[in-house]
């Protein structure tokens, strides 16, 4: 060891004539003669009288572990990687297994029980006559293990490898890739984890080995989901403390599995209820973790058009039953608002949910999920995107009927398709209702991205996850309101400054004191300032003044048109929806358990889930021989035990 550190110095310092002095104290032996149970032997580098006081640079720039610099003191350690030695403590004996099987794993070397008990553990070399072992009893009424003898040294041929080690297992392994999965966004499958472990550690271990590792290793980062299911009722008590006016429900069956859980956070219902638009916006999506199920999401929009969650859970299955059970919990929450409007997809358990808990809620389908539905055989995919988007968001009903004249030409079966699912589910034209200028999900699809990796974590973890996600935007929006001094958001000055640039030559005629007729070139429109309608429609449809609005405003030498925007997209309604903050939990060991506490079942995955179950199927290479089912129940080719009569 010295002398690596003496040849660093010489090769960074070429041009100077540097020499080597080790002094053997007395009292201390040579690094070679030392047993392996004793002690590392400290040397120390006599330096002249003058320079008594004086350290060389090399040995400052050694590891804290191999240089003492109060004692100007270098340490050469063992060259045996094992931690263990005699005396040492473990917590429990399981401890104790998994420090021996790192070494076996470090060492390449397998090792054989020969006694084994509650109250002591004897392992040997597997090797016959090779002299490594080691002796660890439990202290008395107690759960530690101490080693009492432990001969760290081989006799045998350790020429001789072992590919397939068994003491391989997944907590062995499991603790030695679990730092690789602390990057949330790595792909990390079994088949690397099998290169990894041959190239690094030269044993080859299975698939289903490497697949074991993996959740064994994700097991340890975030805690099993039976324990996260468990103590779910611990974690709702304790968010409910540090934040006042959360909501949740939790939904178990006879015998106390899970079924259903709901939660909305009290500054995120008080958001909603009090600044922004009426309007929600629905997904599911399907949870990756041990437990399969489905993820129920319900966001809203901001005045500056930002994505809120309002409210979110997590249920076995996608069902008519359990998007029922949310939404009535969801409505607990928002209350009853006759001009709710509720955005989704086209899925059947949705529409029957929203008519049976929100009957007089307006529902409006995703434009996007809609048109990937329509079968269309346009020549130009583009084209025929185009005119769908255009026929979508138009204002007048004659700029709709022009749009679907042009879109039913590229199939005639897309306009009885369209009719049967009813223009005023997605045409902005003739909306039956207000949707609040949103034509598609993607604001919850987006969510459900976000999360993508949170759905493959235990369902404390997840709840947290959104926790945090909505402690930072709510942080980082506030500041972005404290900073904005204009009357409406950055949304609503975008929009307004377009329509005023396409508005510049527009003429004005007054009918009386309320109503104007503005000539935008072609189609005209009629402004009522008293009743604040447009008859192109987009001033009501989008809550922001339209081109003729901002005419009749010029007209009558205003300098500012932002009153006429809805309260939701002003810079006060945007301040006051993140004026609070969202709490942080306190530390688990810290956390409070409520009187009536029970623990939480897993949930008993006896429902499919909801979609086309993925087909394995694959077409055979060329010249390939494909194996013949076999069925281990009837003992005959051509079908499996699962479809055996």
């Amino acid at each position: 060891m010295m002398f690596y550190f003496f040849l660093n110095v010489v090769l960074n310092q070429p041009n100077e004539l540097l020499s080597l002095y080790v002094t053997e104290e007395s009292g201390v032996g040579s690094s070679s003669a030392v047993p392996s149970n004793e002690t590392p032997v400290d040397f120390k580098v006599p330096v002249s009288s003058s320079e008594s006081n004086v350290v060389p640079n090399v040995f400052w720039s050694m590891p804290e572990s191999l240089f003492d610099r109060t004692t100007n003191e270098v340490k050469v350690l063992n060259s045996h990687s094992s931690h263990i030695s005699d005396g040492h403590i473990f917590k429990n004996k399981e401890e104790l297994k998994l420090e021996l099987g790192k070494i076996c794993i470090t060492e390449c070397f397998e090792y054989k029980v020969e006694r084994s008990s509650k109250t002591r553990f004897e392992a040997s070399c597997l090797n016959d006559g090779c002299e490594w072992r080691i002796r660890a009893y439990m202290i008395e009424n107690t759960d530690v293990f101490q080693v009492r003898y432990f001969k760290d040294q081989h006799t045998c041929s350790r020429t001789q490898t072992y590919p397939h080690i068994r003491q391989a297992n997944k907590k062995v392994l499991g603790n030695l890739i679990k730092d690789q999965f602390k990057d949330s966004g790595r792909i990390y499958r079994p088949n690397d984890i099998v290169t990894d472990i041959k190239e690094k550690y030269k044993i080859d271990i299975s698939y289903s080995q490497g697949w074991r590792a993996k959740s064994f290793a994700l097991e340890l980062l975030t805690g099993s989901p039976e324990d996260s299911f468990a103590r779910l009722p611990v974690y709702c008590h304790n968010l409910k403390k540090t934040n006042p006016g959360t909501v949740t429900h939790t939904l178990t069956d006879a015998a106390g599995r899970f079924e259903m859980f709901f939660i909305a956070l009290g500054v995120a219902i008080r958001s909603f209820v009090g600044y922004l638009r009426p309007l929600v916006i629905i997904d599911g999506a399907h949870l990756k973790g041990k437990f399969l199920g489905t993820m129920f999401l319900a966001v809203g929009m901001d005045g500056n058009n930002q994505i809120l969650p309002i409210a979110y859970g997590v249920g076995k299955t996608e069902s008519g039953e359990s998007w029922s059970w949310f939404l009535s919990r969801l409505k607990d929450c928002i209350g009853e608002n006759p001009n709710l409007a509720i955005i989704s997809d086209r899925a059947a358990s949705i529409a029957q949910a929203i008519r049976d808990v929100f009957p007089h809620a307006y529902h409006g389908l995703c434009c996007r999920h809609l048109m990937m539905n329509l079968n269309t055989k346009a020549r130009s995919k583009k084209t025929f995107e185009c005119l769908w988007w255009k026929t979508c968001k138009a204002y007048r009903v004659s700029e709709f009927n022009e749009g679907m004249r042009l879109i039913c030409a590229a199939g005639p079966t897309i306009y009885n398709t369209l009719v049967n699912i009813g223009f005023e589910k997605w045409a902005r034209a003739h909306s039956s209702g207000q949707r609040y200028n949103v034509m598609t999900s993607n604001s919850a699809e987006s969510i459900n991205a976000l999360s993508v990796n949170a759905r493959k974590l235990p369902i404390i973890k997840l709840i947290e996850f959104f926790r945090e996600s909505l402690q930072k935007w709510y942080y980082n929006r506030r500041q972005v309101g404290a900073n904005n001094q204009h009357p409406l958001t950055r949304y609503g000055q975008g929009k307004i400054s377009k329509r005023i640039s396409k508005s510049g030559s527009w003429r004005v005629s007054g009918i009386d004191q309320n109503k104007f007729e503005v000539d935008d070139g072609g189609k005209k429109g009629v402004v009522d300032l008293g009743n604040r309608t447009c008859t192109c429609n987009q001033w009501q449809l989008s809550g922001l003044p339209c081109g003729h609005v901002i005419c009749v405003s010029r007209y009558l030498n205003q300098t500012d048109c932002s009153h006429w925007a809805l309260n939701w997209f002003s810079t006060e309604f945007y301040r006051g929806t993140y004026q609070e903050i969202v709490n942080p939990l306190p530390d688990q060991t810290e956390w409070e358990i409520s009187q009536d506490y029970f623990p939480i079942q897993p949930p008993l995955m006896n429902k499919r889930q909801a979609g086309r179950p993925r087909e394995n199927r694959r077409i055979p290479s060329v010249g390939e021989v494909v194996t013949p089912s076999f069925c281990t129940r009837c003992r005959n080719e051509g079908h499996t035990r699962v479809s055996c009569n």
